[in-house]
């Protein structure tokens, strides 16, 4: 039997909610104008009701229900938006309680049983639906689904993911995969979220064949969250190991 938490069918969950909320959002961008449209016709009606014979008390209510009327129409987006929010509350819960953590941090790709490509390209249903779980996340949760943002090849090109579109910012970690004979550096350009500006990180790499994950910071402990990474270099892998396959790499959410 196929749980919940198996990455087989949260993945056929996320995709799903993803299109739900994808057909939320692009109809929220008639329904909330038109909605918006006859309440202003109806505080219109509210307004015009006032004259010069209405006493006191029914003119302080009438202000307060055009106000009303006026905040109603002002949120309606903003209200209606988030509407697949509590599903991922919902999820979370479902986790926490059997997983013992959120469905981000169980589904960090470190294992066949906790990988999901949140970034897949194709087919295009899939790559819609993912895009905008990431995107109904971003809007919960401030925060990024972890997956892949590059790639940096044996050719020393640094190529981004479709996980890059609509990306608010988050925390990085390199992910080493290749044989590197000797250690070295990896160097980073980094764009900050909170104000653009540049931030040049250096990451010590070890040598050896295992699988290694590293987190991109300027100091230790630091939570800088990084918009996009503009540059890179590779320092000191020796090319016993093959200089260009030593150097390869990935950049992930952290």
């Amino acid at each position: 039997m196929a749980y919940v938490y198996q990455a087989g069918v949260f993945t056929s969950i996320a995709i799903n909610l993803g299109l739900a909320d994808k057909q939320l959002q692009d109809q929220l961008l008639l329904v909330a104008g038109t909605a918006a449209s006859y309440t202003k016709t109806s505080r219109d009606f509210v307004a015009t009701s006032l004259d010069s014979s209405s006493s006191d008390s029914n003119t302080d209510a009438t202000t307060i229900l055009i106000q009303a009327f006026r905040n109603t129409e002002t949120s309606l987006s903003s209200t209606i938006s988030p509407f697949y929010s509590s599903s991922l509350v919902s999820l979370n819960s479902y986790f926490s309680s059997i997983v013992g953590a959120s469905f981000r941090d169980y589904f960090d790709s470190k294992t066949a049983a906790t990988s999901i490509d949140f970034a897949a390209t194709s087919p295009a249903s899939s790559a819609t639906g993912f895009s905008s779980f990431r995107g109904t996340y971003r809007r919960t949760y401030s925060n990024e689904l972890i997956y892949r943002l590059y790639n940096y090849n044996s050719s020393s090109v640094l190529s981004s993911t479709a996980g890059t579109f609509g990306f608010a910012g988050s925390l990085l970690e390199i992910r080493k995969f290749s044989n590197s004979g000797t250690a070295g550096t990896i160097i980073l350009s980094a764009i900050r979220t909170s104000d653009s500006g540049t931030d040049t990180i250096t990451v010590p790499i070890n040598s050896g064949i295992a699988t290694s994950y590293y987190n991109a910071v300027t100091t230790p402990g630091s939570n800088t969250r990084y918009s996009r990474v503009s540059a890179v270099s590779v320092n000191s892998f020796s090319s016993g190991a093959g200089a260009g396959v030593a150097s390869t790499f990935e950049i992930w959410v952290r």
